[in-house]
C-alpha cells in the first residue's frame, strides 16, 4: 500500500501517542532529565514556591534552604503519602536536600504515634519523615548529626548514601524492601538497632570507621548475604548480628579495637565463615548461637587479645605480623585524635592502645615506629610514666636517648596540680539562668523505713555517740574504717545498698571491699542518722586509661551549711589552714588556685599504712578529682536502680563520656533542701 503524504502521516502518529501519554497519565511527558530546583528562603514557603498545579506532577526536584514541619509534610504528599500515612497522587521519586537543613516549627509534618514535629537540630533528619513514601532516592547533606528513627522505613527507597559523621537511628531502613544499595560514610558514628530490617534486595553491606554498633544492630535483614568492615571499628557489641537467613560472611579487614560478646552473631544458618583479616586489639568474641556452619573464627591477619582462643586463635607470641599490616594498625588508632569521638557507647581508651601499639612496635624491633607512637602519648599529655617503664618490652629501648627524653615528657605530665591549674573553669550557675528550674537533688526523709532498718543494724547513734556535729560525723567514718576493710578488689555481687553490702561480705567471706563499696555504706549510714549525704566518683582526666578512680562520701552539715567530705577508705577528710571542713569541689578549686590545703593527722589504710599529704593531696587526689560523677536521687540502694540519673561534673566545653555531663559546680554542689 502506497501512503501518500509521508511527512503529514508521521505527524499524525506521534500526535497520537503524545495524546496517549497525557491519558495514561505516564511519567513520560513530564519527566525531568534534571531535577527542578526550589530553594525555601523562609522555612514553611516551599508548599507556595512549588504550587498546587506543580505538586503531584514533579518527579525530580532539588530542595535549598531550612524546612519546617510544613514544608516536610508536602513533600510527603509530592511523595505519596499524606498526613495519616494514606496514599497521595503524588509522583516524586528523586529529592535532592544535599543543601537543606531543617527548622523547627510550623505544622506537624506526620502522624506516627502521635503528630511528628521538626524538634532537632539542623543537620538532624526527623522521624520518621519519609514512612510510607514512595520516594525511590533522597540525596541527604554530605554531613549530618542524625538520621532519625524510622526516617525511611516501609518506603519505596532503591538507594542512599549515608552522610559522614553521623548517628543512624533504628529502624531508620525498616521493611526498605527495594533497598539494593547503600553507600556508608568514610566515619560512622552509631548504627541504631533494626536499621535495615526485612530489607529483602540488600545483599552486601560494607563499612569503613566505624565508632559503634550495637546489640542486633543488623537483625532480620532478609537478604543481606555478606558484611565487610574495612576501616576502624571502635566497638561492636555481641550479637550484633541477629536472625539474617542468608548472612554468609563477615569479615573484618580493618582495624578491630574493641568488642563484646561472647557471641557475634546468633540464629544466621547459612553463615559459614567469620574471618579477621585486619588488626584485632581485644575482643571477647568467643562463640555463635544457632549458626551451625560455623564452628571457629578464621584469622588471615593478627588477634592480638582474644577471650576465647578456641573460637578466635590470637595470633602467637613472637609470630611475625606482617609490617605494612602492623602500620595499618597505627594509622588506624592514630585516626582517632583526628576525629571527634560522638558516640554516647564508645569507651576506648585510645591513649591505651597508642602505648600497646608502640609495645607491639618494640617487640618487633620496629624501634622508630615504637617511639613515634610513644612521643605521642607524651606530647598529648599522657602521665602514667609507670605504666611504661615498668613493661619489659620497652627495656630494650633504654639505651636510646629518646627514651630518656620521653620519660622526662611523662614524669612531667604526672604533675596532675598544674593539670587542674589549667583545666577549664565551670560555667557557674549556668542551670540556674535558664527559664525553667534545674532538677533538685534529693535525700530520703528521715522516716523512710530503709533507713529505719539500717538505723536498727547499724546502731548508728551508738556509732555517731555525743559531742558536735562535726565530731559525730568523724566519728561515724571512723569506725566504718575500722569495721570494714578497704580492699580494692573486691565489691559483693549484690544489690548496692548498706545492709546488703555488709552481709555481702560476710556470706563471701570478705573483710573488707572496694571504695565504692564504703562510700555507699558510709552515706546511708549518715542518711540514717537524719544528714543528707551522697557518694561522689572522682575520676582522672584520663580515666579511660587509668582505672584507679576513687569514690567518697560527702555528707551536708547543718553546723556549717555546706557539704563536707569523709573518705572512709582512708579514715580521711581535708580542710583548709583554718581546720574548716571541706567538699571535693572546695579542695579542687584550692588546688586550683594554689591555696594550702590540711590531711588530718589519723588517715590511714586498714591501720597499717600511714597516708601522707604528698601521696594522698598532692598526687592521689589531684589525679582524681577532675571529674565528680553522682545521682541526682540519693536514696538507698540507688546504684542498683535502672534508669536512674547519673551526673557528671566537668570543665566547661569537656566532652567525657561519663553520664549525662554538666558544666555548673553550684548546681552540682547545691543545698540538698
Amino acid at each position: 500500500m502506497q501512503i501518500p503524504y509521508p511527512s503529514l502521516y508521521f505527524r499524525i502518529v506521534l500526535f497520537l501517542a503524545a495524546g496517549i501519554c497525557r491519558l495514561a497519565g505516564a511519567g513520560v511527558l513530564y519527566a525531568q532529565d534534571a531535577p527542578v530546583h526550589y530553594c525555601v528562603q523562609t522555612p514553611g514557603t516551599l508548599p507556595t514556591l512549588i504550587g498546587g498545579e506543580q505538586k503531584y506532577r514533579l518527579t525530580a526536584l532539588s530542595v535549598e534552604g531550612a524546612l519546617n514541619g510544613t514544608d516536610l509534610r508536602f513533600l510527603r504528599e509530592m511523595a505519596g503519602s499524606d498526613y495519616n500515612q494514606q496514599p497521595t497522587a503524588g509522583r516524586l521519586r528523586s529529592l535532592d536536600l544535599s543543601r537543606a537543613t531543617f527548622a523547627p516549627g510550623g505544622e506537624a509534618y506526620m502522624d506516627k504515634d502521635g503528630p511528628q514535629l521538626v524538634s532537632g537540630g539542623p543537620l538532624t533528619l526527623p522521624p520518621f519523615v519519609f514512612r510510607q513514601c514512595q520516594i525511590e532516592e533522597v540525596i541527604l547533606p554530605g554531613r549530618m548529626d542524625t538520621l532519625g528513627t524510622g526516617a525511611f522505613e516501609h518506603s519505596a527507597l532503591r538507594r542512599i548514601r549515608i552522610p559522614e559523621e553521623s548517628v543512624v537511628m533504628d529502624w531508620a531502613f525498616n521493611h526498605c524492601e527495594r533497598l539494593e544499595e547503600v553507600a556508608m560514610p568514610q566515619h560512622l558514628v552509631e548504627l541504631g538497632q533494626n536499621c535495615f530490617r526485612d530489607c529483602g534486595s540488600l545483599r552486601t553491606l560494607r563499612l569503613h570507621d566505624v565508632e559503634y554498633l550495637p546489640y542486633h544492630g543488623f537483625e532480620e535483614v532478609t537478604g543481606l548475604e555478606e558484611i565487610v568492615i574495612d576501616g576502624a571499628l571502635l566497638h561492636a557489641d555481641g550479637w550484633f548480628c541477629h536472625a539474617c537467613p542468608r548472612l554468609r560472611r563477615i569479615e573484618f579487614s580493618g582495624v578491630v579495637l574493641t568488642t563484646g560478646g561472647p557471641p557475634i552473631a546468633s540464629d544466621c544458618p547459612q553463615l559459614s565463615e567469620v574471618l579477621f583479616s585486619g588488626f584485632a586489639f581485644e575482643t571477647y568474641y568467643g562463640s555463635v548461637e544457632n549458626c551451625p556452619q560455623v564452628k571457629q573464627c578464621k584469622v588471615t591477619g593478627a588477634v592480638m587479645g582474644s577471650n576465647n582462643a578456641d573460637f578466635l586463635p590470637p595470633t602467637p607470641a613472637g609470630q611475625h605480623i606482617d609490617e605494612s599490616l602492623l602500620r595499618r594498625a597505627a594509622r588506624a588508632v592514630d585516626r582517632l585524635d583526628e576525629v571527634k569521638l560522638t558516640s554516647q557507647w564508645v569507651h576506648v581508651g585510645q591513649n591505651a592502645f597508642l602505648h600497646q601499639m608502640a609495645a607491639i612496635f618494640a617487640e618487633r624491633g620496629m624501634k622508630d615506629e615504637a617511639f613515634q607512637l610513644l612521643q605521642k602519648l607524651a606530647d598529648k599529655g599522657y602521665p602514667f610514666l609507670e605504666h611504661i617503664a615498668a613493661r619489659a618490652v620497652f627495656i630494650p629501648l633504654k639505651s636510646d636517648p629518646r627514651f630518656a627524653a620521653i620519660e622526662e615528657q611523662l614524669k612531667q605530665n604526672a604533675d596532675f596540680q598544674r593539670m587542674i591549674r589549667r583545666s577549664p573553669p565551670y560555667d557557674t550557675g549556668s542551670l540556674y539562668r535558664r527559664s525553667e528550674p534545674p532538677q533538685r537533688m534529693t535525700c530520703p526523709a528521715a522516716d523512710d523505713s530503709v533507713l529505719q532498718r539500717i538505723r536498727d543494724y547499724f546502731q548508728t547513734d551508738y556509732i555517731a555517740g555525743a559531742g558536735s556535729e562535726t565530731e559525730r560525723l568523724k566519728n561515724v567514718m571512723f569506725w566504718l574504717h575500722g569495721r570494714i576493710r578497704h580492699r580494692g578488689d573486691f565489691l559483693p555481687s549484690t544489690r548496692l545498698s548498706a545492709i546488703d553490702l555488709v552481709e555481702g561480705c560476710r556470706k563471701a567471706g570478705r573483710d573488707g571491699m572496694n571504695a565504692r563499696g564504703l562510700a555507699i555504706v558510709l552515706a546511708e549510714i549518715y542518711q540514717a542518722l537524719g544528714w543528707p549525704a551522697r557518694f561522689i566518683t572522682c575520676q582522672s582526666k584520663y580515666y579511660k586509661d587509668d582505672t584507679d578512680a576513687t569514690v567518697v562520701t560527702v555528707v551536708w552539715s547543718f553546723t556549717l551549711g555546706k557539704w563536707v567530705m569523709m573518705d572512709a577508705s582512708m579514715a580521711a577528710y581535708v580542710t583548709d589552714e583554718e581546720g574548716l571542713l571541706l567538699h571535693p569541689g572546695e579542695i579542687r578549686q584550692r588546688m586550683k588556685d594554689g591555696r594550702p590545703l590540711r590531711l588530718n593527722a589519723e588517715a590511714n589504710w586498714n591501720h597499717q599504712e600511714e597516708v601522707v599529704k604528698e601521696h594522698y593531696l598532692d598526687y592521689y587526689l589531684a589525679k582524681n578529682f577532675y571529674y565528680f560523677s553522682g545521682y541526682a536521687q540519693n536514696v538507698p540502694g540507688i546504684e542498683s536502680q535502672r534508669g536512674s540519673a547519673y551526673y557528671t561534673l566537668m570543665p566547661e566545653g569537656d566532652n567525657a563520656k561519663i553520664g549525662i555531663p554538666v558544666y555548673d559546680d553550684a548546681w552540682f554542689w547545691q543545698k540538698p533542701f
